[in-house]
C-alpha cells in the first residue's frame, strides 16, 4: 500500500517537474523580440530633356482626278470614264516597279440649280474620279503631274511628303533629347559637388510634324511649264524625362 502512494508521488513530481520544463523553454523560444527598420534615404534629381531630329522628305503622295458634268448620269460617268482611263494609262507607262496608285474616291452627284425663289431644278449630273500616286523618288513628281494632266486630270487635291522610315528619325531625336537631360543634370550636380550615381526613371513622349500639304489647280495648267515639286523637312520632336540618383 506504502509502495502505490510511493508510486503515485513519484508519477505526479515527474510530470509537475516536466510542465516547468516546457514552460521555461517556450519562454525562452517566445521571449521578447526585437526589430530594427533601416531606411536609406536616397537623392534625386528630376529634368527634361528636348532633340528634334530632321531629314529631307523622300516619299512624295499625289491626289489627283477627273471631274467631269454631264446633262445625265450616264453622259457624265462616260466622259468621266474617258479620260479617266487615258489618266491612269499615262500613269502606268511612267511608273517604276517602286511606285504605286490607286483609287481612293469615285461619286455621281446630282447638280441642282437653286437661283430661282430657292427651288432646286436638277440642271445635270457630275461625276468624279481620284487615285492615290505614291512616288519613292520625289524629283518625278512634277513629270508625272504634267503626264497626268495632259491625259485628261482636271483636279489635283493634295501633294502629301512623307519618310519610308519615321521610327529612325524618332531614335535619333530621343538620342538627342537624352543627351540633353544628361548636360542639364550633371550642370546642376556639379554646382554642388555631386554626381549622378544611376537612372531611375525615363519617360519619352514624341511628335511628328509633316509638311503641311498643299493642292494645286490643275485647270488650264496643260501649257505651263514643268511644275516645280520641292520637298519639305520631316521633324520629329522629342521631349524626354530622366529621373537621376546621386
Amino acid at each position: 500500500m506504502r509502495f502505490r502512494k510511493a508510486l503515485r508521488f513519484g508519477a505526479f513530481a515527474l510530470l509537475v517537474i516536466g510542465f516547468l520544463f516546457l514552460s521555461v523553454s517556450t519562454f525562452k523560444a517566445q521571449g521578447p523580440s526585437v526589430s530594427a527598420t533601416e531606411e536609406t534615404l536616397t537623392n534625386k534629381i528630376t529634368v527634361t530633356g528636348e532633340g528634334v531630329a530632321k531629314l529631307k522628305a523622300d516619299t512624295v503622295e499625289i491626289t489627283l482626278g477627273v471631274q467631269s458634268d454631264g446633262k445625265t448620269a450616264q453622259e457624265a460617268q462616260g466622259n468621266n470614264s474617258v479620260l479617266m482611263n487615258g489618266v491612269i494609262r499615262a500613269l502606268k507607262n511612267m511608273l517604276t516597279p517602286d511606285d504605286r496608285w490607286e483609287t481612293v474616291f469615285v461619286s455621281l452627284t446630282p447638280q441642282y440649280d437653286y437661283s430661282e425663289e430657292g427651288k432646286g431644278q436638277l440642271i445635270g449630273f457630275r461625276a468624279d474620279n481620284s487615285i492615290l500616286i505614291t512616288l519613292t523618288n520625289i524629283e518625278r513628281a512634277g513629270e508625272i503631274i504634267d503626264a497626268c494632266v495632259s491625259a485628261g486630270a482636271n483636279t489635283i487635291s493634295s501633294i502629301q511628303f512623307s519618310l519610308k522610315d519615321v521610327e529612325k528619325i524618332k531614335l535619333d531625336a530621343i538620342k538627342l533629347a537624352m543627351e540633353n537631360a544628361e548636360g542639364k543634370a550633371n550642370s546642376a550636380l556639379q554646382a554642388i559637388g555631386k554626381s549622378k550615381t544611376s537612372v531611375e526613371k525615363i519617360d519619352v513622349s514624341d511628335a511628328y510634324y509633316p509638311p503641311i500639304p498643299y493642292a494645286l489647280e490643275a485647270k488650264g495648267y496643260g501649257a505651263a511649264p514643268a511644275t516645280p515639286i520641292e520637298p519639305g523637312m520631316m521633324e520629329v520632336r522629342v521631349s524626354v524625362t530622366v529621373t537621376y540618383t546621386f
